[in-house]
């Protein structure tokens, strides 16, 4: 029992971890789109990509130039048919044949990207547009999920765009209800808060007890609206600890970093690398900060440029999205 549980490592797999991150991806894009559109009256499209771009990239190819040395130096033994993958953002639609392991945790950052390739221009139709849209691509994801494709054990279905955005499209929904009155009246009501809390966070452990995603993504839903609304809570204040801060500032990098010198598990060949999963780890924690601190944090001044002038109102006051997760770097 205890923590080789399977009910208890279920809720703690790497599929919940990226889901998890996905709803809060799609929430805080979303919530940003929002206030761009209310304080300027449009949405950037332009600006909005190369902001992502200027996140998401740099450190990206960065990593892939690293693992594309360690392959021709013998250091590592990659399968050639990855990298028009790798290099195209569309890992995600891999042969499993081509796949390698430190770079498997790679899709998720595609379908991130797929996405917001599209929602932009999608949410400048105006608000109705925006959330039909999402909420025909939730039914979709519901009904058909990988279903829509033929059977097969060569590729990893679930890691296809559709239908592996659902959880941002549950984000992008909690980002366009979280304003509305009768939300707020909800997860504001001191009275039943505590219970209400109790009742989200037992709604997160759904995967250890039933196999459907559905329940346990409206719990995270309801989790995002809960920090949202409850600003003072201790939730937010633990949220908001040195530590968990510093770890949200650099998530991005732990999160590229950790895949490739972990290998995203104990998977290994003949070749040197990935080292050991230990190993991985500590190189993970000593990488990931000088990667920030010295190619990051430099590039991320340019998505300055890109911006937007934020007239933020009483209400966005009090609201910061970083308190709401160690979540990488978005915008």
């Amino acid at each position: 029992m205890g923590v080789t549980n399977p009910a208890f490592l279920s809720v703690l797999s790497p599929h919940v971890g990226v889901s998890t991150f996905f709803v809060l991806s799609g929430f805080l894009i979303t919530f940003l789109l929002i206030k761009e559109k209310e304080t300027t009256g449009r949405v950037d499209i332009f600006s909005f990509i190369k902001r992502r771009a200027l996140r998401i990239f740099p450190l990206y190819y960065l990593a892939i130039f690293f693992l594309i040395i360690m392959d021709v130096t013998g250091k590592a033994g990659i399968t050639n048919c990855i990298y028009p993958y790798a290099l195209t953002y569309t890992i995600n639609f891999a042969p499993k044949a081509c796949a390698f392991s430190a770079m498997s945790h790679f899709w998720s950052l595609s379908v991130e990207e797929h996405f917001y390739l599209f929602w932009p221009i999608v949410f400048a139709f105006g608000k109705r547009t925006a959330i039909t849209t999402i909420s025909l691509l939730v039914l979709g994801c519901l009904c058909f999920g990988t279903s829509l494709y033929e059977p097969t054990t060569l590729y990893y279905l679930s890691r296809w765009t559709f239908p592996a955005m659902l959880p941002i499209l549950v984000g992008c929904l909690v980002a366009f209800v979280c304003k509305i009155e009768k939300v707020k009246s909800i997860f504001t009501n001191t009275a039943t808060s505590g219970i209400l809390l109790i009742s989200i966070l037992a709604g997160l452990t759904a995967p250890a007890f039933i196999k459907t995603e559905a329940a346990w993504l409206v719990s995270v839903g309801a989790l995002v609206l809960y920090i949202y609304h409850n600003q003072d809570s201790l939730l937010v204040k633990l949220l908001e600890l040195k530590p968990l801060a510093a770890v949200g500032v650099i998530s991005y990098g732990l999160y590229v970093w950790q895949g490739i010198f972990t290998g995203n598990g104990p998977y290994r060949t003949e070749h040197v690398f990935p080292p050991s999963v230990d190993i991985g780890l500590w190189l993970t924690f000593v990488v990931a900060p000088l990667s920030y601190i010295f190619f990051e944090k430099p590039l991320l001044k340019l998505k300055k440029k890109y911006s937007w002038q934020e007239k933020k109102s009483k209400d966005d006051e009090a609201f910061s999205p970083e308190k709401l997760t160690v979540a990488r770097n978005l915008d």
